[in-house]
């Protein structure tokens, strides 16, 4: 029924006669987002309405082709809304009424950071340039300022360091933008290679969110690729006519029922694995402004505002364009979290590890010795002129042709853990031989020749 769309067949030509063939306009955009801006309390909506119309009609044509943007009518829509929200808080602040060039000028500065904030998080690194250029094209001496929310940063520096995240501007940067996006849209999508901050910038910013607004908050982790359609949704017995829970209906009437405070508290249902047709499409309901699951048994289940539907995929390759309309989207590239950000990461993990087996909260002194003769050879220090063994070592790895496609994260995780046994063995050697401890030479030539050993074996 519709050619060329993703998760649908042709139909063929004898059915094709079956049908009445019906003409489709395209909708006026211009008078859609004007009618929204005057409904935003936007007055001067009718100059500003085809401004940012020409802003997203530029976006579509000159940007590269990546199958998570949509600049289309629900993305627009978004934004309006969004600006909106954006004047009613600026004004809070004022106690003379704006009118006249003072209110326009206003209202042409919400619009601006509307659109910062809901298409900026989504670009790839050479789109944001041409989004720079569209911006100041379209509104002459405008530019895309950074996201910003001091209270909330210093929490995320706090987080960083007590579980060993490393705090990179890049990746804080992803982090404000997806709880900018997360204010604006029920469902969002967190896209980007394995490896890059994902699932990370879930846990520090939920965390970080607990700390500023007092708010608990859980999140609810689903892999809708290890059960079947109905395991996730439910089924409908259909001797019985007796309606069985799946895993994501439980979940809403849990939160509805509210039992336990549920009410009080900020819900997260992340679904994380590949959007496919088979799952995602029955949640078109619940992605757009209806917010309602439809179940077999006529029951409806309405999402509510301290719900969340956050997709964490690493290709949407197989989503279909309805999937993709209904969610905002935050892309995280691979330079969100260079190489050297995530050995500085594995290195802290590596001093937290406990590898002598007794509890304690002491590091043992072999651990620290052999950790510290490999750190100059894993991660480079802040005025290093060479690029450190391992990085160098990595960059070539991914590179070169493999069995299994190669990826940072599944390079990394055997690296790891044979560092954990080669310090597993320097605290076992120290402890059976109290008297005849390795010295500081001989931890150094073995905690280098493991390290080698390491990159032979997981690279």
């Amino acid at each position: 029924m519709n050619p060329g769309y993703a998760g649908r067949s042709n139909l063929p030509d004898n059915l094709k006669t079956l049908f009445r063939s019906v003409a489709m306009v395209v909708p006026d955009r211009k008078l859609i987002a004007q009618v929204m801006l005057y409904s935003q309390g936007i007055v001067s909506a009718e100059k500003l309405a085809g401004k940012v119309v020409d802003l997203f009609l530029l976006c579509e044509s000159k940007m590269s082709r990546q199958s998570h943007y949509d600049f289309g009518l629900r993305a627009l829509k978004t934004l309006l809304v969004s600006a909106g929200a954006l004047k009613r808080q600026a004004l809070e602040g004022t106690e003379a009424a704006l009118e006249g060039d003072q209110l326009a000028l206003v209202e042409k500065k919400v619009l601006i950071q509307g659109a910062c904030n809901n298409v900026v998080p989504k670009l790839i690194k050479e789109d944001l340039d041409v989004f720079v250029d569209l911006l100041e094209e379209v509104f002459p001496g405008s530019m895309v300022a950074k996201m910003e929310d001091k209270e909330l940063k210093e929490e995320i520096e706090k987080i960083c360091q007590s579980e060993s995240y490393v705090f990179s501007d890049n990746w804080v940067q992803k982090v404000l933008q997806l709880k900018m996006v997360i204010e604006t849209r029920h469902g969002v999508m967190l896209v980007g290679p394995v490896g890059v901050g994902k699932s990370s910038a879930l846990h520090v910013l939920q965390k970080g969110l607990e700390k500023v607004d007092g708010v608990k908050g859980e999140m609810y982790i689903i892999d809708p690729k290890a059960m079947d359609k109905e395991g996730l949704y439910g089924v409908l017995d259909g001797t019985t006519m007796e309606w069985t829970d799946g895993v994501f209906t439980s979940l809403l009437r849990t939160i509805l029922a509210n039992q336990r405070g549920e009410a009080d508290r900020r819900h997260w249902i992340v679904f994380d694995g590949d959007v496919d047709p088979e799952w995602a499409e029955n949640l078109n309901s619940v992605l757009d402004d209806n917010k309602l699951l439809t179940l077999p048994s006529g029951e409806r289940l309405s999402i509510p505002n301290n719900v969340r539907i956050i997709l964490e995929v690493d290709s949407l390759a197989q989503a279909t364009p309805a999937t993709v309309s209904r969610c905002g989207m935050v892309w995280f590239s691979e330079d969100t979290l260079p190489d050297n950000v995530c050995l500085q990461h594995l290195m802290s993990d590596l001093r937290k590890e406990d590898v002598s087996g007794n509890e304690s909260t002491e590091t043992p002194s072999a651990q620290i010795e052999f950790l510290d003769a490999i750190q100059p050879m894993v991660v480079a220090a802040d005025d290093a002129r060479t690029t450190p063994l391992v990085v160098d070592a990595l960059e070539f790895a991914l590179g070169e042709t493999h069995i299994m496609t190669p990826t940072r994260e599944r390079l990394l995780t055997p690296f790891k853990a044979l560092l954990v046994k080669g310090m597993q063995l320097a605290v076992e050697y120290d402890e059976n031989h109290p008297d005849f401890p390795m010295t500081g030479e001989h931890m150094e030539k073995f905690a280098r020749r493991w390290l080698l050993h390491s990159l032979l074996w997981a690279f």
